[in-house]
């Protein structure tokens, strides 16, 4: 991995991070998740359009019933930061 792909994906974790600790992003994985080609909506980590040739991640969020959609890779960085032990006490 270069080190401009290494510094974007370490920008994209720190801006899940904080997305989860203001409340942008659940911090919890959902219990369903939709995938399909990009609708032309933005990606809730990087805010880019997810195009009709990208794989697009769709979740509920459980909490405020807003439908979250993800390009692949920035489902992947959120599903990890969920993985993390320090937000499982805000379940």
């Amino acid at each position: 991995m270069s080190t401009e792909s290494q510094s974007f994906e370490t920008a994209l974790r720190v801006n899940v991070r904080r997305r989860i600790e203001h409340g942008r992003l659940p911090g919890v994985r959902p219990r369903q998740i939709a995938a399909g080609y990009g609708s032309g909506h933005c990606c809730v980590v990087c805010d880019q359009l997810i195009s009709d040739r990208q794989v697009e991640y769709e979740v509920e969020d459980s909490q405020t019933g807003r439908r979250l959609r993800f390009h692949s890779e920035c489902h992947s960085l959120w599903q990890t930061e969920c993985s993390e032990t320090r937000y499982v006490s805000r379940i």
